[in-house]
């Protein structure tokens, strides 16, 4: 067992006085190591005109003896121009010995190949390279380790066909003068569960490497399908032949995950309330209320995901494969167990009864049970036969581990595609749940959900308030039954509490062993998606729709200005602005305040402040599992006199429904103000 290292003092917190300055060398022939070695009468004897750089020799990292790497010629500079980067965009600064700088007195052949190897890695990571033949050659052979077959085209001037193969899939691409026109995947033994999606996962690929209209070829790049092609090649390498295959292992939970959607919408169907949504919808619903709902390959993205969130949920005009709305979901992939102790991998398709739904539950079952209970199966466990490479000492032929059929060495991976923001004790949930230790955190759920800006103090057990004035669309006319083809936008200045902070996470990625287990999180996911929802859409600014000139005027007195900047905007003004008050330009009349204060724990809570007629209103409310509003607290629903559609008075259940189908709590207010001021 190693001895722990004794590392000294740290320097986090430091101010930069605080630390030693060092003394800079002297402007001298001797003040660099290596110059002063060559020409010291004790150094090797070399040349001066060793030293001498060419016209494009440059200096790329720096260690701090002062060593420099540069360079070799004025070919590698002219490449990076090429490409229409610097030098510094490729983030080299922190590699050291054994990457881009060579040991003072070195200038063999291998050092110069680790140099070069490193740039290549730094060319690698910009993901910056061009569709061709040869880059999609360098992209499967050495950057993915796929075999690679590039023929050309018999008859035709400058096409070739490349081959790019691995033990289970093949990608096929035909290409005529380094422009796309063919993409097909294919898999090497015909199994219905996959060949069923194979020409949705071509049509992505063969997209990812076409031109756009107007593209030039010289600007297509391979990054969509570098992802892609990636996603299968893991999948590949984790499968065995003969055993495991990790394509059929997640197109079988497909299977699975889709009779129950097809059935949620079937129940959905017989719902009396529901008899005249269109089956579009229904699919919506199930999606986001009943057990979610399995695309694969879907969003530009080769795989499975498992949707269980959609925004605008409720419009009649949203799909389950509407693009343009925000989505939620789980990636089912297979990843190395990498020592984990976890359940392996199965390949089965029978995840779930026939009839979905258990006919004979037990008593337990039926005493803890939410919603309906299904029918959950247990495939039999995937089993890899014995390897021949596999020695055996003698006499211990028999011995468990050593010989017969061993479990695949491949689990489960679920990543949550966005991750999600959730407080620590639901991180725990759902940690639990697929049975594995919680990582611990030392960030606030509010730090997480909205960033502490860099140089800004910040200290987790006091009290934070963020502000943003937000935009909000209105329809007012139509509220009254008059044509309005143009929203109102006004503005409302929204102010976020935090007064008792709480522990948050970000869940990326969770391993599980049963879909049942992605099942479970569903509703605890939901609760904190719509969550960072409502959040998202009022503090934080929308790329894309138009602001009102109130809540841009609102929201620049609070960024941070230079004196050039009041410089140039003093100068920018007309005669007629000069003579204008600036001091109350931000504070108008028209900007509705809005205060919002937040508690994470133990449920999602959102207390809502706002003027209301003569007086202040005030409305709590609570966002429940699944993602359900409902209204704790308020002092202005009992007021409402109006009725619903059906003729029904207004309640406060109904406002709550209002909220989540408008997902924006600004354009809720403005909702509730026209109707009840």
């Amino acid at each position: 067992m190693s001895t722990p290292m004794r590392h000294g003092p740290s320097q986090q917190g430091r101010t930069p006085s605080q630390h030693p300055a060092a003394t800079p060398q002297a402007s001298t022939p001797f003040s660099n190591p290596q110059t002063a070695a060559a020409f010291s009468p004790h150094g090797p004897k070399s040349s001066p005109q060793q030293f001498k750089k060419s016209p494009a020799t440059g200096n790329m990292a720096s260690t701090a003896g002062g060593a420099a790497a540069n360079f070799d010629s004025p070919s590698a500079a002219a490449a990076y121009n090429t490409l229409g980067m610097s030098i510094n965009d490729l983030n080299l600064d922190n590699i050291s010995v054994g990457g881009l700088v060579a040991p003072p007195g070195r200038t063999d052949e291998e050092d110069r190949k680790k140099r070069m190897e490193a740039v290549v890695a730094a060319l690698w990571a910009q993901n910056s390279s061009r569709v061709s033949s040869e880059g999609l050659e360098r992209l499967a052979k050495h950057h993915l380790g796929l075999d690679c077959l590039l023929e050309p085209v018999k008859g035709t001037e400058n096409a070739k066909i490349l081959i790019i193969g691995g033990q289970t899939m093949a990608v096929e691409v035909g290409i005529t003068n380094h422009i796309v026109h063919k993409a097909e995947l294919a898999y090497t033994e015909s199994i219905p569960s996959l060949d069923k999606h194979v020409d949705k996962a071509s049509a992505i690929l063969l997209k990812d490497l076409s031109l756009a209209p107007g593209q030039s070829p010289l600007t297509k790049r391979l990054t969509q399908f570098r992802a892609n092609l990636e996603r299968l090649a893991t999948l590949d390498k984790l499968s065995v032949s003969p055993g495991l295959n990790c394509h059929e292992a997640v197109a079988g939970i497909w299977e699975s995950l889709e009779r129950l959607h097809r059935w949620d919408v079937q129940k959905l169907r017989e719902d009396p309330a529901l008899s005249n949504v269109s089956d579009d919808l229904l699919r919506v619903f199930a999606l986001c209320l009943r057990h979610g709902c399995p695309l694969m390959h879907v969003r530009g993205r080769i795989g499975l995901s498992f949707d269980y969130w959609k925004e605008r949920r409720k419009l009649a005009s949203t799909t389950v494969d509407t693009e343009d709305a925000r989505t939620w979901g789980i990636l089912i992939e297979c990843a190395a167990a990498s020592g984990m102790v976890y359940s392996p991998v199965r390949v089965s398709d029978k995840w779930i009864g026939a009839d979905i739904e258990k006919s004979h539950p037990t008593a337990e079952e039926m005493i803890s049970a939410t919603g309906p209970i299904l029918d959950w199966l247990e495939p039999a466990n995937t089993l890899l036969p014995n390897s021949d490479e596999v020695k055996v000492e003698p006499g211990l032929e028999g011995a468990v581990g050593l010989s017969g059929p061993k479990s695949p060495d491949v689990i489960f991976m679920a990543t949550f595609d966005p991750p999600v923001v959730v407080s620590h004790a639901v991180a725990m949930e759902i940690y639990k749940i697929s049975a594995t230790n919680t990582p611990m955190s030392n960030v606030t759920f509010d730090a997480l959900m909205f960033p502490i800006t860099n140089g800004s103090s910040y200290d987790p057990s006091e009290p934070r308030e963020i502000i943003f004035t937000q935009t909000v669309p209105t329809f007012t006319g139509v509220l009254h039954g008059q044509s309005q083809p143009e929203p109102i936008l006004k503005a409302h200045r929204n102010t976020l509490f935090i007064y008792k902070p709480v522990y948050g996470q970000v869940l990326q990625h969770v391993p599980f062993s049963h879909p049942k287990d992605l099942v479970m999180m569903l509703p605890l996911l939901r609760q904190f998606a719509f969550l960072s929802l409502l959040l998202t859409n009022s503090l934080k600014p929308r790329e894309g729709k138009p602001t009102a000139k109130e809540a841009d005027k609102d929201n620049d007195i609070r960024v941070p200005r230079t004196r050039r900047d009041e410089f140039a905007d003093f100068m920018s003004q007309t005669e007629s602005d000069k003579n204008k008050n600036d001091n109350n330009h931000g504070d108008s009349s028209e900007v509705v305040k809005v205060d919002i204060t937040l508690t994470a724990h133990p449920i999602p809570r959102l207390s809502l402040v706002f003027p209301f007629k003569s007086y202040t209103a005030n409305i709590l409310l609570e966002i429940q599992m699944g993602g359900r509003v409902h209204i704790v607290s308020d002092n202005i629903f009992s007021q409402d006199t109006g009725t619903t559609q059906d003729g029904h008075r207004r309640t406060a259940e109904h406002w709550a429904h209002a909220l989540e189908t408008m997902e924006d709590i600004g354009a809720w207010i403005e909702v509730i103000k026209n109707k009840l001021e």
